[in-house]
């Protein structure tokens, strides 16, 4: 009998299959996780984006009763990062008559109907 050298058809149909199933989980795993890498860079900056809103809110000389906020909701587009960012304040009462509470809401210009950052604070009116 002859020694053979070498893989048979059918091993190699099987190491090919087994080598196109891991390169789809792969592939997958890869697509997830560039999509997550986005998620994460737009929550992050629409953090900053209502972190500065608040901040803005807050620097202003409360001299002037019209500098005060008023209740109600706000809505505002600014561009950052090259790209529009929709932003919704929503200012309302606390039991003092000198404190409003103010919740800064971002959204993805793209997707107006999921926040992808919140941010609650409170604006003393001296």
């Amino acid at each position: 009998m002859q020694k053979r050298n070498g893989f048979t058809l059918i091993e190699i149909m099987f190491a090919m299959a087994i080598l196109a199933i891991v390169s789809v989980v792969l592939l997958k795993s890869s697509v997830q996780s560039v999509s997550r890498a986005g998620l994460i860079q737009d929550r992050t900056m629409a953090s900053w984006i209502a972190e500065n809103q608040l901040q803005d809110l807050r620097m202003i000389d409360r001299d002037d009763e019209d500098n005060y906020p008023s209740v109600g909701v706000k809505r505002s587009t600014i561009t950052m990062a090259n790209r529009d960012w929709q932003i919704v304040l929503d200012v309302s009462e606390t039991e003092n008559d000198l404190i409003r509470r103010i919740e800064v809401s971002v959204f993805n210009e793209l997707d107006p109907d999921v926040a992808l950052s919140t941010l609650t604070g409170f604006i003393g009116r001296y």
